[in-house]
């Protein structure tokens, strides 16, 4: 069945216009790949070389995510994004910071916990405390 053109221009994105970068997905896993590795910036090849994805997708992979400006681009070298990086250390430093605080949560014990959480409370005017 056919789909609309916009449709079709949004396949590789997700709901928000980013692209997806979904373990599972070729995008993701070289978005991963760049920020494990964001200290350095690597060729086409190296890329294809420490991924495992098809080789003639991460070529076209990397020009969407850098249309995206998820990654950065100069001569052969290809790197992920200042503002990606920052924003991922960012998150990752919050997130260990919370678990050295609290010892952290198991994956088990948040979906414990998510089953029986309770929608917060609401103030007298319905807005959410």
């Amino acid at each position: 069945m056919p789909i609309s053109r916009d449709e079709f221009r949004t396949i590789d994105e997700g709901e928000d216009g980013r692209p997806d970068l979904s373990p599972d997905t070729t995008q993701g896993t070289i978005y991963r790949f760049l920020l494990k590795n964001a200290d350095r910036a690597f060729r086409q090849r190296e890329i294809v070389g420490a991924v495992d994805v098809p080789k003639g997708s991460v070529g076209p992979t990397l020009a969407r995510l850098e249309a995206h400006g998820v990654v950065d681009h100069r001569g052969e070298y290809w790197s992920v994004a200042d503002a990606d990086h920052a924003v991922a250390s960012a998150g990752a430093l919050g997130a260990a910071s919370a678990d050295d605080r609290d010892g952290g949560f198991s994956d088990e014990e948040v979906a414990a916990w998510s089953e029986t959480a309770v929608d917060p409370p609401e103030s007298g005017d319905g807005r959410e405390r």
